[in-house]
């Protein structure tokens, strides 16, 4: 496994009459960009696709991963198909190193999903929002969230500056509600509701 880089990569699908201007993802990595970061974006359709990213990505030096696509209770949508979420966990949980997993996706980032993902394997935590989220919301507060987190430490994330800036970031698209469950110390998922 490489050593990793406090840098994002984004990987996103959405819907076909989505894809022309609703790109989260790449409003997103061209923000990073701006700021000096090297973010890697790519867009995917199906689940072969999105099977294949994740392999490439567990080779890769990148952090942290940002997935966008549409989703709900049950799991996370590509263009062709629908993922469950615990087919999510067996693709992601292999992947080695200390990362974070950042999910962009109405209702998908449940308790059960990031609980499985973080005890059963490597990575360190999963942040996203627990209901509805617009693209405008999810775009200003992914920017402003990433921006936030880069200036206080373009090094490492701490679990501390995700909680304080999820707050700052949450107020300004309307108070919405994450979820962020992180590793603690003995391996277990600690569940929080943010702010």
């Amino acid at each position: 496994m490489p050593s990793t880089a406090a840098e994002v990569c984004i990987v996103e699908s959405l819907g076909f009459f989505d894809e022309t201007d609703r790109k989260e993802g790449e409003i997103v990595a061209r923000t990073l960009k701006l700021t000096g970061k090297s973010p890697h974006y790519s867009y995917v359709r199906s689940r072969a696709e999105l099977e294949a990213f994740f392999k490439e990505y567990g080779k890769s030096p990148y952090r942290y991963l940002h997935l966008s696509c549409h989703g709900n209770k049950n799991g996370f949508g590509t263009s062709l198909e629908f993922v469950p979420e615990s087919e999510l966990v067996e693709l992601l949980a292999p992947i080695k190193g200390r990362r974070r997993l950042f999910v962009s996706s109405c209702y998908a980032c449940t308790a059960s999903f990031g609980t499985n993902l973080v005890e059963n394997s490597e990575w360190l935590s999963v942040l996203g929002p627990t209901g509805k989220i617009g693209f405008g919301d999810a775009a200003i507060f992914w920017t402003a969230f990433y921006h936030m987190m880069f200036e206080a430490n373009a090094e490492s994330m701490r679990n501390e500056d995700i909680i304080n800036n999820v707050a700052t970031c949450s107020a300004v698209v309307g108070k919405q509600q994450f979820r962020f469950i992180s590793k603690s110390k003995d391996g277990n998922a600690i569940e929080r509701s943010l702010p």
